[in-house]
């Protein structure tokens, strides 16, 4: 009994030491931080594009760490591939951008937004692009890298999936206008990026998919992401209700986005099998149980 309480613990734990991994790798960060080595203002669109570069380094540091006590676990194994990444990516952007778009077409057709011409300047624009892209890498190889992986080796699909989009919208918490139809949508937006790389085997999809989201709502709209303000060449102003304008959230507070999101992972679901994930260690332990 207590060998198969922690046969299902295990993964929880494997997790846990992972995020503990990433906080140590971004402990030198912080204290370089402290430190006046750069004159940068920590308010500044620079200081952010740091920051997001040093998760992203964390994390891979965190992976890492991670294959030299799992020697059995790579970044092939954890759905972090070269192959067809690049087509994954950009096939995974179109799919952010049309989520999007059909979710703007909702909130117009039903009077929930208002657009305006905005001024961004072109550095801005690209500096803002390779930002979202950052963002989208640490995120996602936070969530559907290891995490994923080890979820779905030892838990039914469905559960695996639950349980890495509601963590996903657990870390949303503290942002600002957060509230709990944006709750249901982040956590969404978990589920159809763990779908896409269980499918796929490949964790490019979903950077994509969530560079494309953040970019177009943002930079393209005008719209604030995820509660965070960011120039754009239009200006979404929200109108109505907040659970259908979006309010201070942005596209991802308002029930449009529920939505379209529901509709394209309940076809997904549908459309694709996901092949369940299996290890020797696994096999060997059904075996045992079954004797």
């Amino acid at each position: 009994m207590e060998e198969k309480i922690l046969y299902y613990l295990s993964p929880i734990l494997k997790v846990i030491l992972f995020l503990i991994f990433i906080f140590m790798c971004l402990l030198p960060f912080g204290i370089i931080s402290q430190f006046d080595f750069i004159s940068i203002d920590k308010k500044s669109f620079i200081a952010d594009l740091l920051l997001e570069g040093s998760t992203v380094v964390a994390v891979l540091g965190a992976l890492l760490m991670i294959f030299k006590v799992f020697p059995t676990v790579d970044f092939r194994t954890v759905f972090v591939s070269k192959e067809k990444s690049v087509s994954g990516f950009l096939k995974g952007s179109l799919i952010g951008f049309l989520l999007i778009a059909f979710c703007v077409s909702l909130l117009l057709l039903n009077g929930n937004v208002v657009f305006s011409v905005a001024k961004i300047s072109i550095l801005l624009f690209f500096g803002y692009l390779l930002f979202f892209i950052i963002v989208a890498v640490f995120e996602e190889l936070m969530f559907r890298s290891f995490p994923l992986y080890i979820l779905a080796e030892r838990y039914p699909i469905s559960l695996t999936i639950i349980l890495n989009s509601v963590l996903f919208g657990f870390i949303h918490l503290a942002n600002p206008g957060f509230n709990a139809v944006a709750m249901l949508n982040i956590t969404l937006a978990g589920a159809l990026f763990s779908i896409y790389t269980l499918q796929k085997r490949n964790v490019s999809w979903a950077v994509g998919i969530h560079f494309g989201w953040n970019f177009t709502q943002g930079i393209l709209l005008g719209y604030k992401v995820s509660g965070t303000d960011t120039p754009g060449i239009l200006l979404a102003k929200p109108v109505g209700q907040n659970y259908f304008s979006g309010g201070s959230f942005g596209i991802e507070g308002s029930i449009f986005c529920t939505i379209a999101l529901s509709i394209l992972i309940i076809w997904l679901l549908i459309r694709y099998k996901i092949e369940p994930i299996t290890t020797v260690f696994e096999e060997d332990f059904e075996e045992e149980t079954t004797i």
